[in-house]
């Protein structure tokens, strides 16, 4: 695997990808957390996070970094546009 902050950052936004899609054209959310309006979104975090500490027990940081990019991002994303209060 190459060690890159770009391919890091592309695989990195697969899962939030699909847990938007998921969002938006099913009912997967309502049926498994119908009280968890972010739901999908965490487990896509999550998924992303674990990603990036095996990344960087194989000494892929540069990876890991774009895995750890493209979680923040989609959090950020989250946050603003679901109005979730942070403070």
């Amino acid at each position: 695997m190459k060690n890159s902050i770009g391919l890091g950052f592309v695989v990195g936004l697969i899962c939030p990808l699909a847990a938007f899609l998921l969002m938006r054209y099913s009912n997967v959310q309502a049926d498994f957390f119908p009280d968890k309006p972010a739901g999908l979104y965490v487990i896509a975090a999550t998924i992303n996070l674990v990603g990036c500490w095996i990344s960087y027990k194989k000494e892929l940081d540069k990876f890991g970094n774009g895995l750890v990019l493209a979680t923040f991002l989609g959090m950020l994303a989250l946050v603003f546009t679901k109005n979730i209060s942070i403070f």
